[in-house]
This record gives C-alpha cells, sequence and structure tokens, in this order.
C-alpha cells in the first residue's frame, strides 16, 4: 500500500509516503507499527487505532481535550490547579472517606505526604509544580492543626473534612498566598471566627 486516504474534519486527504511503513496526511504523520496498529502523530501528541483513519480521529479528540484542559488551566486559580490535580493524583472523590483502607495513613496525612514528596523529592513535573505551591500551607497544618496548637474547635472541624475537603482549604490557603506559619496561623483564626459565627 503506497497511499490511502482518511478524512479529516470533513476534508478526504491523501496519504503520502514518507518512509519505510511511515505516511503523511497534511501536518499529521501516520506510522504503521509491528502490531498492525497505526500511531498518528503532530507535534507532541500521538494517539493509536486500528486503521488510519482511527488513528487520526483519536489524535485529533486528543488535541481536542488538551486545547480545553489548556483554556481550563488559564482560567484557573493556583488553587483550583493545586485542587484539581491532587484529587486527581490521590483518586479523592467527593465520597471518599478519610479512614478508609486505601490510604497509606489517612486521607489528610496521604494529602500532606504528597505535597511533602513534591517538594523534597522533586522530579520537575507540572503536577509536582502545582503541589509545591501548598508548602506552606503544609508547615501551617503541621504546626497549627497536627500540632493541636489552634483552637480545639477549628482543629476538630477541619480533622472531620472528608478529603475532597481538605483539599479545597488546602486550595483556599494557597489563593489566600499563605507564605509562612504565621499568615497560616491567621488564616486559621480567621477560619475559626467563622465557625463560631455560623454556629452563634
Amino acid at each position: 500500500m503506497d497511499t490511502t486516504t482518511i478524512t479529516i474534519n470533513g476534508t478526504e486527504i491523501t496519504l503520502t509516503a514518507a518512509g519505510l511503513m511511515t505516511w503523511t496526511a497534511s501536518n499529521i504523520s501516520l506510522r504503521l507499527r509491528p502490531n498492525m496498529t497505526w500511531r498518528a502523530t503532530r507535534g507532541d501528541l500521538a494517539a493509536v487505532g486500528n486503521t488510519a483513519q482511527e488513528a487520526a480521529d483519536n489524535l485529533l479528540a486528543a488535541e481536542r481535550k488538551a486545547a480545553k484542559a489548556d483554556a481550563l488551566t488559564a482560567r484557573s486559580t493556583k488553587g483550583q490547579i493545586f485542587a484539581r490535580e491532587m484529587r486527581s493524583y490521590l483518586h479523592i472523590g467527593t465520597r471518599t472517606r478519610r479512614f478508609a483502607k486505601r490510604w497509606n495513613k489517612d486521607g489528610h496525612r496521604d494529602v500532606m505526604q504528597a505535597i511533602a514528596d513534591a517538594n523534597n523529592y522533586p522530579m520537575g513535573t507540572e503536577r509536582e509544580a502545582a503541589f509545591r505551591t501548598a508548602y506552606s500551607a503544609l508547615c501551617s497544618w503541621e504546626k497549627h492543626i497536627d500540632g493541636y496548637r489552634a483552637n480545639a474547635v477549628l482543629v476538630s472541624h477541619i480533622n472531620a473534612m472528608t478529603p475532597h475537603q481538605f483539599v479545597g482549604l488546602i486550595a483556599d490557603m494557597i489563593d489566600a498566598e499563605i507564605s509562612n506559619v504565621g499568615e497560616g496561623e491567621r488564616f486559621f483564626a480567621e477560619l475559626a471566627r467563622r465557625i463560631y459565627a455560623q454556629a452563634a
């Protein structure tokens, strides 16, 4: 097979041979792999399929998904990016329990361990960069909540949070631009005042 055609966005494009088992269509490179599946590549994205058409369609879908993710990131705060990445990384949903068997320690401590690992053993990924933004929140939590220096009602309130809510709290701290434990203490004091105001 020297050439064949695929349809991209409603337009039929002829595949042009570019090498051994490799074709191009517009700016998409298609390669027939030894296992008889196709790989479509454009830029830094790639996708596979059972046919050249399926591989191209999967590549276009991956490009649309990447563009949507980029648009979401562009309009998200640092805290929202952190929350999205952490919930994805630890598979945290709204119904995830803090003391489920799936955790290494418990939901809160595993979140904090992921933040600590990103700071202590950096690998240079975007996810780790998002986690590193929460380092001051980690230090504040260790000192004031885990160390029981904060108001007992506040400590109890935070300890009762689900992992999903806890990640949201850390995201709020990031968006409040907490950069040291003193600012963390003020953040927790304000949170305690809000809790008392709601209870009154």
